[in-house]
């Protein structure tokens, strides 16, 4: 069914659309597995999005947000550091069939729905594997008006400084599931990390689990 509908809004919309794929499943499944098991469980996991994308139609674009589950504003799962992350988003870049289309981005989670990211750098040491392509955008789904804005200045920092690359900042899922006036504050934290650094909001879009077509960004001075 998720196939299908993407072949029809790739045929009405074209390169317009960007299809989002939802993998909070796999991303709490890798996490979950003893670290010796997670590589082998990473690959398979990264192998039904892949196929799925394999399938669809050629030059349709697409995005990954790896999700640890927002069901009532909390998460499946709270990870004891990002290697998890990094295990997954690399079996995906690694197994990507780039022949169909490349990939455009992976919207990572550093924060737990709710619960504000941590602050330790340890936590964020795994990021030196990260290992995306160039063209790979990595979106750091980090942003929580809940911590105090130095603090989150820093995780920017740390995350960029360990990936090798200026990131892409978000919240770690949708504001689909938070009050208003939740999600007005997280857009406004996105903004304040963004203003005048050069970096790009992505308030990501979490709702359907295999298929989300994107929406332009707004302007990262906007209050």
């Amino acid at each position: 069914a998720t196939l299908n509908e993407i072949r029809e809004v790739h045929q009405r919309a074209g390169r317009d659309v960007v299809f989002q794929i939802e993998a909070p499943v796999e991303q709490v499944f890798v996490a979950r597995m003893p670290p010796p098991l997670r590589p082998l469980m990473a690959m398979l996991m990264a192998g039904g999005i892949t196929d799925l994308v394999a399938r669809a139609p050629a030059g349709a674009r697409f995005g990954i947000h790896l999700c640890v589950g927002d069901m009532n504003h909390k998460s499946l799962i709270r990870m004891t550091d990002a290697g998890p992350i990094v295990r997954l988003a690399n079996a995906i870049a690694r197994r990507w069939p780039t022949a169909v289309s490349p990939l455009e981005y992976i919207h990572v989670p550093f924060s737990a729905a709710g619960v504000a990211p941590p602050s330790d750098a340890g936590w964020y040491r795994a990021l030196n594997k990260l290992q995306l392509p160039d063209h790979v955008r990595l979106v750091a789904g980090f942003a929580h008006p809940g911590q105090a804005l130095n603090e989150q200045r820093a995780i920017r920092d740390r995350i960029e400084r360990l990936s090798r690359r200026t990131v892409d900042i978000s919240t770690t899922c949708g504001p689909g599931r938070s009050s208003p006036d939740d999600a007005k504050a997280a857009l406004h934290r996105i903004a304040e990390l963004t203003a005048l650094t050069g970096h790009t909001p992505c308030p990501s879009i979490c709702s359907m689990r295999r298929c989300t077509a994107s929406w332009k960004y707004p302007d990262s001075s906007a209050q």
